[in-house]
């Protein structure tokens, strides 16, 4: 294991008119790509990354509209990210490829494994995949709309985010994450590197799809993690347990698993994130397939 948890240096692929960030570990299975969450980057995934790295190689992205990749007006909604997701893969010339999805990272990775399923070898799903409630599609508006507030200063900035409720426990890793997401200005202050008018474009759309009806066509192995932590402690979870009950139970070969010492977002932003054995066992026993690599 790279006892090393920063990221790598960010390498940018042009496809479908834009640029996509991304970081790249380099290993000899996989490969896996990660989608990040709705407002998320490709820096949530390097603690996770650093642990499957070398034995994987591990790619982590930033969605159009987000961090460092390009931020155009049109083209959102989980079938331009898939659109997106498969030009990526090809510019790198991998043919079949796993995805590990969080939130809604994991609800395109839906998508993209129903339209396209022989490019998947597994899935992941992250607290996500499914359809959440329409409260808390409309609460996320609030939550993307403060990506919008210049601080007057980095300190200012990582003091506010600190009182966040969710943002427990706090760690290194998850402060490291939280200071990739910002462009610092000249005199200081510092933004989110994300569009705000992208993302809530993205979430518009999320309210025209049903991604239950694309459970059936999902053909790889998948596992669905949820947190038993919720963003308010012992509640504030994304899907109750009866959701996501029914969630693994209406999707061919899907395995749960229940993830202690975090929330939504730090089972996976954390210096040892909880959700690594899951994920590293999964993948030891459902990628036993050779890859098939095509060459640019």
């Amino acid at each position: 294991m790279n006892s090393n948890h920063s990221s790598p240096k960010t390498r940018h692929v042009s496809v479908n008119g834009i640029s996509l960030a991304y970081y790249d570990w380099p290993g000899e299975r996989g490969p896996l790509i990660c989608l990040p969450n709705i407002t998320g980057h490709k820096g949530s995934f390097t603690p996770l990354a650093q642990k499957l790295s070398p034995q994987y190689r591990v790619l982590a992205l930033d969605m159009r509209g987000r961090c460092e990749s390009s931020k155009p007006k049109d083209g959102y909604g989980f079938a331009y990210h898939a659109k997106d997701l498969f030009a990526f893969a090809d510019a790198l010339g991998l043919e079949q490829f796993s995805l590990i999805g969080h939130s809604f990272g994991a609800t395109a990775s839906v998508y993209s494994a129903t339209i396209r399923p022989t490019r998947l070898r597994t899935v992941i799903l992250m607290d996500g995949g499914a359809d959440p409630k329409t409260e808390t599609l409309q609460m996320m508006y609030q939550t993307i709309s403060r990506l919008g507030k210049v601080y007057s200063s980095m300190d200012d900035y990582m003091s506010a985010q600190r009182t966040t409720s969710y943002y427990r426990p706090w760690t290194v890793a998850l402060e490291r994450y939280l200071q990739e997401d910002v462009e610092v200005f000249a005199n200081g202050s510092v933004r989110s590197k994300s569009s705000v008018e992208a993302l809530e474009r993205d979430l518009d759309i999320h309210f025209m799809y049903s991604m239950c009806l694309h459970f059936p066509n999902l053909r790889c192995p998948v596992m669905f993690l949820r947190p038993q932590q919720g963003l308010l402690g012992n509640s504030g979870h994304v899907y109750t347990d009866a959701e996501a009950s029914n969630i693994v139970r209406n999707i061919p070969n899907c395995r749960r698993a229940d993830v202690q010492g975090g929330n939504h977002y730090t089972m996976l932003i954390q210096d040892n994130p909880p959700v690594f054995p899951f994920i590293d066992e999964f993948l030891n026993q459902a990628l036993k397939r050779p890859i098939v690599e095509r060459s640019l």
